[in-house]
């Protein structure tokens, strides 16, 4: 279960930020109305540049009884989160963020109508076209919330039918997205030659786009959604780069190597450690979980102190958050950061945060433990604790 839901997450994860490339555009409106019954007074929008690691705060808007109306300039398209301030939220018994997710295209008009998780797109006509697309997803939505919430029944009436019922809603998750895949595909086939059917694209199943690009006609490619195009191809790409790192990234595989610049802007790599065990702790300023951990990291890097070292691989982050991040937690260890370009993550088959790779000194990997799972300690305590 617990690996399900991190793999849903990813993709979740993955279909919101990659579906925003950017269109250069120089100080384009971008309007975002509507009315959403279950917002009151207020609502916040954090956004990510695409190309940038900059998400953040982006704006507040002061609502009327769930009605509103924002104005800015915005030269990229931004890939935006809007839900009722956390106070609120946490004040009406909400255990996780309820929010809506849409992409902000410069010169362009968005207007919701509906709830936060369950509306519809309008105002110019590339959202209206999109909201085919958003009906697809919410559909999905909703029928993978019934599967999880069938499996939380089932084990409540009978908590020895545990894996039983486990394995029933992973096989629904499974028709669920190939449901989802071929209505995409559909909507694809149906609007090649319309801008819209980008933002779709980037939506898509990684395994179709290809299929998919070859519906897409050459005016869309080469319009100004083009970079969504390419948004795409670098989304597959990937995949087939994390399924040949998989291959490779199992125990008793050599760790692949690595230089980057610490935080001290000189050149590390992985290599100078060699006859060390080392730990590969993927995370980000921005990764909750992993900010979660430290504390314990911080304690077992001290209960065996001299017996490993810790390297932090700062990912999706920008420069001035990492460092705050490293001197705000007082982190110890070695630091270093990767950027788009060199792909460490990728090459070692990273699909969530934090992801921690256990190297053994002769350079081999011990094992490979992806969130943040007491089951990290229990083998470090199995390493060093004799």
């Amino acid at each position: 279960m617990k690996q399900k839901m991190k793999k849903m997450k990813t993709i979740l994860a993955a279909l919101v930020f990659s579906a925003t490339a950017a269109l250069a555009q120089n100080g384009q409106k971008f309007t975002f109305s509507g009315q959403l019954s279950d917002v009151n007074d207020s609502l916040e929008i954090w956004a990510v540049t695409v190309g940038e690691n900059d998400f953040g705060k982006f704006a507040e808007i002061p609502c009327e009884k769930g009605k509103f109306s924002f104005t800015t300039d915005i030269a990229k398209a931004k890939s935006i989160q809007f839900f009722i301030p956390l106070a609120q939220q946490r004040a009406k018994g909400n255990r996780m963020l309820v929010r809506g997710l849409a992409t902000a295209i410069p010169g362009e008009h968005l207007n919701v109508e509906g709830k936060l998780e369950d509306f519809t797109f309008g105002g110019s006509k590339i959202y209206q076209d999109y909201n085919e697309v958003n009906r697809i997803f919410t559909a999905a939505n909703k029928r993978n919330m019934k599967f999880y919430e069938t499996y939380v029944a089932a084990i409540k009436a009978d908590s020895t039918k545990k894996d039983e019922a486990m394995e029933t809603m992973n096989k629904a998750y499974e028709a669920s997205e190939a449901q989802t895949a071929a209505e995409l595909m559909q909507f694809v086939r149906a609007n090649g030659n319309n801008e819209v059917v980008a933002l779709a694209l980037n939506s898509l199943n990684v395994d179709s786009i290809p299929a998919a690009l070859k519906l897409i006609s050459a005016d869309v490619k080469n319009g100004r959604m083009g970079v969504f195009i390419e948004n795409a191809e670098q989304r597959y790409k990937t995949k087939v780069m994390k399924d040949e790192a998989k291959k490779k990234v199992a125990a008793g595989k050599e760790a692949p190597d690595f230089t980057l610049n610490d935080i001290n802007g000189k050149p590390f790599s992985l290599s100078s450690l060699r006859g060390k065990y080392v730990v590969l702790d993927f995370w980000g300023s921005w990764c909750g979980w992993c900010i979660k951990g430290m504390p314990d990291m911080k304690k077992y890097y001290e209960k065996y102190r001299g017996k490993f070292e810790i390297v932090g691989i700062d990912c999706n982050d920008t420069e001035a958050k990492w460092k705050d991040a490293v001197k705000k937690h007082e982190l110890p260890w070695i630091h270093v950061k990767s950027e788009k370009a060199d792909a460490t993550p990728q090459k070692y088959a990273v699909e969530g945060y934090p992801t921690k790779v256990i190297l053994n000194p002769d350079g081999t990997i011990y094992k490979v433990i992806v969130g943040e799972d007491p089951q990290f300690y229990k083998e470090l305590d199995s390493l060093f604790g004799k």
